[in-house]
């Protein structure tokens, strides 16, 4: 595998400089790695869309995200899959429409698997961010594109995602996730309450957890309600976990200090509000 990452960077280079193109270090895409032992983490910069996920990169000469696809192209190999351990998508903050979709049709739609996999991480949103940085397949909606995600992933430990998974994550059998950081993205797919109702990840030691991030003067109906946050501090889904974040919610202090009471769970609130443009926000006054 290490000739093939080194040969994938070149690959990467001499598409990104075509045509007299020239390269930005601190923006043009990139691929970096690290072998540890015989096994490699393996992180990614670049955008993360995808216009066909059916069409192979080698076959193509221009107009399309070559960089993440014929990353994704290779990770189909299962010669490949075996040996990673880690993998990480990052990216600068640029989108369509205010936002920075992530499509792993490729993986979903193979019959690869990551029997090695201990870590997997999508780039989250910061407050700063101009775009929303979601999952989002090709066909399919994003929160089942996880779930069929860590479906191959066997053995994973650590899950980073910028959208919140819908029910079917909850529906893949027992898996050994251990440290879980979501952010709701454009929905929260009920992700708290079906956490609460679920005992499929037993082994699970912390949870980062971030509501809606308040854009554009959401309602407070489109945030997790206190009910659902209440069933799961109280469910026997929290019993493994030993810290626990939350951010973005509409919870009042009254409210948070109810949760404490109902489990003296090591719990962190931080209070995050999305960034605005101060023009904006004047000619709305």
């Amino acid at each position: 595998m290490l000739a093939k990452l080194q040969q994938l960077q070149q690959e990467i280079y001499r598409y990104t400089t075509a045509e007299g193109k020239t390269y930005f270090p601190g923006y043009s895409p990139k691929l970096s790695f690290y072998q540890i032992g015989e096994l490699f983490d393996v992180s990614f910069y670049g955008d993360g869309y995808d216009d066909d996920p059916n069409t192979l990169m080698s076959e193509i000469s221009d107009g399309y995200n070559f960089a993440f696809c014929r990353l994704l192209d290779v990770l189909t190999s299962q010669e490949y899959a075996d040996q990673l351990i880690s993998i990480s998508f990052d990216g600068p903050d640029e989108g369509a429409n205010g936002t920075k979709s992530w499509d792993f049709t490729r993986l979903t739609n193979s019959g690869v698997s990551f029997p090695q996999l201990k870590s997997f991480k999508v780039k989250l949103t910061d407050p700063g961010d101009h775009n929303l940085n979601i999952i989002e397949g090709s066909g399919e909606e994003g929160e089942e594109m996880i779930a069929k995600l860590i479906s191959k992933m066997p053995v994973l430990e650590e899950l980073v995602l910028p959208s919140a998974p819908g029910k079917s994550f909850f529906e893949i059998g027992e898996h050994p996730l251990k440290h879980l950081t979501l952010q709701a993205g454009y929905g929260h797919q009920h992700f708290i309450e079906n956490l609460a109702n679920s005992n499929n990840f037993k082994g699970l030691k912390s949870l980062d957890y971030s509501d809606m991030m308040d854009l554009y003067d959401l309602p407070e109906d489109e945030f997790t309600p206190f009910h659902s946050y209440a069933a799961l501090f109280v469910s026997t889904a929290l019993l493994p976990v030993r810290h626990i974040k939350l951010r973005n919610t509409k919870l009042s202090q009254e409210q948070l200090f109810e949760l404490q009471k109902l489990n003296d769970i090591q719990f962190l609130y931080i209070d995050v509000h999305g960034g605005r443009y101060v023009s904006h926000m004047m000619r709305q006054a």
